[in-house]
């Protein structure tokens, strides 16, 4: 992740601005509503201002949320106490999780977060994800979406964006996870890097 400009873009933007924080994804919250993922000790990777996170607390979960920006966690911390919740915030790289010390969580979220991963930092993000999931944990993951045509990243304000197809992600998780289901959904607003969100629910193996 590109510390210096995430962090720019949260010191550059009111909490009501920014776009995820104000709804919440339909595929996200028929996951959880439907039980396929129950109450339990998560991990949501690139956090950011924490709505998901919060979400899952009043849901029953134990939620640790992980975000490189210093600003996005103050957002979070703000967002929890607005919603009189209790998450453990962390400003850390997710990519280098050593300060977990090997914990392990029954869920891990990444929503919107491996398409910002720098390439070569992309199978320690992997490896990451990988080694803090328990057997049978769930893992659920959204990118953007490559078409076979596309380019393998476009350029943002926050640098490099990648567009990962379905062959891509099974490369890089189907060694360690069992895929249950996949959906598509479309991105909100205009400029998205891609037409489409992937999202992907699998169990770790």
């Amino acid at each position: 992740m590109n510390n210096s400009k995430w962090e720019q873009y949260y010191q550059n933007i009111s909490l009501d601005k920014i776009p995820w924080n104000k709804t919440q994804a339909d595929y996200f919250i028929k996951i959880i509503s439907e039980s396929k993922i129950k109450p339990c000790l998560a991990l949501d990777l690139g956090c950011g201002v924490g709505r998901k996170s919060i979400y899952l607390v009043k849901k029953g979960f134990d939620v640790t949320g992980v975000d490189i920006s210093k600003t996005a966690i103050r957002f979070a911390e703000k967002n929890a106490e607005k919603a009189k919740v209790k998450v453990d915030f962390i400003v850390a790289d997710v990519t280098d999780l050593s300060f977990l010390r090997g914990r392990k969580f029954d869920f891990v979220l990444d929503w919107a977060n491996l398409h910002g991963i720098p390439k070569n930092k992309r199978e320690r993000y992997v490896s990451e994800i990988i080694k803090h999931t328990k057997k049978g944990g769930k893992f659920l993951l959204r990118c953007f979406a490559r078409d076979k045509a596309q380019k393998e990243f476009v350029i943002r304000r926050v640098g490099r964006v990648y567009v990962f197809s379905k062959e891509d992600i099974k490369s890089f998780f189907s060694s360690h996870f069992k895929f249950l289901e996949m959906n598509r959904s479309k991105p909100f607003g205009e400029g998205s890097p891609s037409k489409w969100f992937d999202e992907y629910l699998m169990e770790r193996i």
